[in-house]
């Protein structure tokens, strides 16, 4: 069955990338509905709600005043795995954290998404930037606690997913989305039970691959 795909984008300084993506599986009757038309609609409310005050304060906090939400991404695709429709847009203006940055670029906060399914086809894996976290003596998230960017996660996670319906429900459609798993090795979709947030920040090694660097070289011996 096709599914969508919501994909976040944004910008660590003036050179990095980053982005993080959402999967839902669709359940309902089917009708026809044009699918370009309705992903631009799904865009154009994403766009619209891409408000600072829309995003928790948990999450711009990690995102830090170094790096921004820019944009969204809308993917309808098939049972193949293909792209069937597709709408990219950016925001009026680049959505910053709220907090000088105190870790790489690479540091990273995740939100593992459980089904009921075990194994890693019945789990996802969610990347946010972590610059602005504030770390206890043994490494762990202090600021903010794991349990509050959890709940705070899972309002956000929501507040999309209602989003996306309310375009379904725009085009008359008794179609709806719910948050999923894909797995592209046997192309279901699984729905998410549990968000976990874990105390310990893992890396996106991607996160530093257009920044600029210099080399301080001398010679030997």
């Amino acid at each position: 069955m096709a599914y969508w795909k919501t994909i976040l984008k944004g910008a660590i300084g003036s050179d990095e990338k980053w982005s993080t993506s959402i999967t839902w599986g669709i359940f309902g009757i089917n009708t026809d509905v044009p699918d370009q038309a309705l992903t631009d609609d799904m865009l154009a409310r994403l766009l619209a709600s891409a408000l600072p005050g829309n995003f928790p304060a948990s999450l711009r906090l990690l995102l830090s005043s170094n790096a921004s939400i820019t944009g969204w991404r809308v993917e309808k695709r098939g049972e193949d795995e293909r792209i069937l429709s597709l709408a990219e847009g950016s925001v009026g203006s680049p959505i910053l954290g709220t907090v000088g940055a105190t870790k790489t670029p690479q540091d990273a906060c995740v939100f593992s998404l459980r089904s009921s399914t075990p194994g890693a086809r019945g789990r996802g894996r969610m990347y946010w930037p972590a610059l602005g976290a504030v770390l206890t003596t043994s490494f762990a998230l202090s600021t903010p606690l794991a349990s509050l960017v959890a709940t705070e996660a899972k309002g956000w996670i929501g507040s999309i997913g209602n989003t996306l319906n309310a375009a379904y429900i725009a085009a008359g459609s008794a179609q709806r989305v719910v948050l999923s798993v894909r797995s592209v090795t046997d192309h279901v979709c699984r729905d998410i039970t549990q968000i976990q947030v874990g105390s310990i920040l893992d890396t996106q090694r991607r996160r530093r691959g257009d920044f600029r660097e210099t080399y301080a070289s001398v010679t030997y011996p």
